[in-house]
């Protein structure tokens, strides 16, 4: 184990992940009461995060999620959580505080969006957005230099940098964007819906869960997709999962099975199928055709696209 060396009375822990040849473990959320969220913004490399799910879940085994660079991840109060990092791997983790949260949230137009976001778990791709992961890593280093040495302000400095990392996530994820895609209480819905997607894709919910976990049924949560972002919600699932798995056969060095497991498909014949339906290729051979594309440029892979 290679745990955070900071006292836990610090508003944030952020330690650098360094390249090593080996593959690594950090132990994160170790608080007795719980009360931290986990961020995990990688610049080179891969890893995998495992955490147990909150009391009451009903889950027995461990979770995953994959980190690809360039990416991050963020968890709403884990539990014993842990990062396995793969050797050549470069980035940040980070744990905060629930008080350092609040303080970051504020009392802002936009407070409540940011609460929403930082209440649930969610990945975000940054491959297309690398002003804002620079931003994100730049203010990831403020704060190791904030909380390195006794300074006046430092508290007010870190809770500062975080509210520049959940804004850029915000902007990244495209909540803001959303919340006014819509009208009333229909653009809440929608709002709520798609992190309820960067949560849940690779558990492979059906359109019912997503409608029952949002309270309205799903043909309202059909008619609402459709009109407001032009596809319906198992569409949009799909492609989020579609998205998920290019990105991962293009970056990551895990096996067919493994990306498989990963990604929440039953076994690899069902991952097979699912690849060869939303791009027309097996998986295998859409990653010998990126590998070849990556000297000859004569294969351009699907585009998955963000939500509108």
């Amino acid at each position: 184990m290679n745990p955070l060396a900071r006292p836990a009375r610090l508003p944030m822990l952020v330690q650098r992940i360094e390249s090593s040849l080996h593959t690594r473990t950090i132990a994160l959320a170790r608080r007795e009461s719980g009360s931290t969220r986990v961020l995990v913004q990688l610049g080179d490399g891969e890893g995998r995060l495992e955490w147990k799910e909150a009391a009451g879940t009903g889950a027995a085994d461990p979770v995953e999620r994959m980190v690809i660079a360039p990416g991050l991840a963020w968890l709403a109060k884990p539990k014993h959580c842990r990062l396995i990092i793969e050797a050549g791997s470069t980035g940040h983790v980070a744990e905060i505080a629930d008080d350092t949260l609040v303080r970051a949230v504020g009392d802002f137009a936009e407070s409540a969006t940011l609460m929403f976001m930082a209440d649930s778990d969610m990945g975000l791709t940054l491959s297309e957005r690398k002003p804002a992961h620079e931003r994100i890593r730049t203010s990831l280093e403020a704060v190791i230099e904030e909380t390195g040495r006794t300074q006046p302000g430092s508290t007010m400095a870190v809770v500062a940098h975080l509210r520049i990392i959940l804004v850029q996530m915000m902007r990244i994820s495209g909540l803001e964007e959303t919340a006014g895609a819509g009208r009333g209480e229909d653009a809440h819905f929608l709002q709520r819906f798609r992190q309820l997607v960067e949560g849940h894709f690779r558990d492979h919910w059906p359109v019912a869960r997503y409608a029952q976990a949002l309270g309205i049924t799903p043909d309202r949560l059909h008619a609402m997709c459709t009109r407001e972002l032009g596809r319906p919600p198992k569409a949009l699932v799909a492609e989020r999962l579609a998205r998920e798995a290019a990105m991962a056969l293009e970056r990551s060095t895990l096996s067919i099975e493994q990306l498989s497991h990963a990604l929440g498909f039953r076994d690899p014949a069902h991952f097979s199928h699912f690849h060869k339906r939303m791009t027309g290729l097996a998986p295998g051979r859409f990653r010998k055709m990126l590998g070849s594309a990556a000297q000859s440029g004569e294969f351009s892979p699907p585009s998955f696209a963000d939500w509108p």
